[in-house]
């Protein structure tokens, strides 16, 4: 027998990563750099999946601590400070993936920061938002991964500058190629083969790929579940200028994952064990057509709020 509305429980959002064909060209890109101690710009649009990528990867990087203190930390991941912030706050974010990290002046601190890093065989840094970086941040880098494969310790490091883009215009193009000797330097140091990469979306078939897990992680409370089944009317509806303004061809993962989950959300509150086109209609029209529609909010809120429920 069916659970009644007051006994159905609440439609929970799974937040699992998914390693989708996006992810795994992108983790490719910093597994390369890791192994080969390479330097890359990384580019793909914004909702692409760049930041969780990130995290999965060092997630799996082996990290270790023993237990006498020694650290195993191969790889280092930070977001560019905020535009307009000093070389001392991309130090400071290098420093915090340590941990604690001790007081000490400035100058000290960059001196630490090297000693840091070679004791604990970091591999590679990846800077996520690098677009926002300024010519200090750069130079800061350099200057340190510089100091790092000089001797005494002879250990160099993979550098992943990881950027949100828009457009044909390749990141970073315009600055490199600028006389100055710091530019010239910095693009030397540029990996030979895929020095700038762009890091396309999601094909018609990924997407359907990409369902199937979606299927997969929601079945337990839509059993009936057919995503597959509009694979292509979904990929059409993605690829909509409005939602693909470079006109890539490509399907983002942020898009999918809200066209899906409002949609199976929807459905689940329905009382219904699979989704509909009518549904995914619905739900893609409020993407593309009333994107900018201002909800007006009047409703009088209950006397009590509900307890609060836990998502994952």
């Amino acid at each position: 027998m069916p659970l009644s509305e007051q006994e159905r429980p609440p439609f929970v959002l799974r937040r699992n990563f998914i390693l989708t064909p996006f992810e795994k060209r992108f983790q490719g890109i910093l597994q390369n750099a890791r192994q080969n101690r390479s330097w890359h710009i990384i580019a793909a649009v914004p909702g692409s999946g760049k930041s969780l990528g990130i995290h999965d990867f060092v997630r799996h990087s082996g990290a270790y601590k023993e237990a006498d203190g020694r650290t195993f930390l191969p790889v280092l991941a930070i977001r560019a400070p905020g535009e307009g912030s000093t070389e001392q706050a991309l130090g400071q974010a290098l420093s915090d993936t340590f941990g604690v990290v001790p007081k000490m002046p400035w100058y000290a601190r960059r001196t630490w920061l090297i000693q840091e890093m070679a004791g604990d065989q970091v591999e590679c840094i990846i800077a996520d938002d690098a677009q926002d970086f300024s010519r200090h941040h750069l130079a800061f880098l350099k200057k340190l991964t510089d100091d790092l494969a000089a001797p005494p310790y002879e250990h160099p490091v993979g550098l992943c500058l990881v950027v949100a883009h828009s457009g044909n215009v390749a990141p970073f193009k315009e600055v490199f190629s600028r006389p100055e000797i710091l530019w010239r330097q910095f693009r030397r140091r540029l990996d030979t083969e895929q020095p700038i990469c762009t890091v396309l979306g999601h094909t018609a078939d990924e997407v359907r790929l990409v369902l199937t897990a979606f299927e997969d992680l929601y079945r337990s409370q839509l059993p009936d579940l057919q995503l597959r089944l509009w694979a292509d009317s979904i990929f059409e509806w993605l690829t909509h200028p409005i939602l693909d303004p470079d006109a890539t061809g490509r399907v983002t993962m942020d898009h999918l994952t809200r066209l899906v989950t409002t949609s199976l959300r929807r459905t689940y509150e329905q009382g219904a064990t699979n989704v509909t086109a009518a549904t995914l209609q619905a739900v893609a029209d409020l993407m593309i057509l009333r994107r900018d529609e201002i909800t007006i909010i009047d409703d009088v809120p209950p006397e009590e709020f509900p307890p609060e429920q836990g998502v994952g």
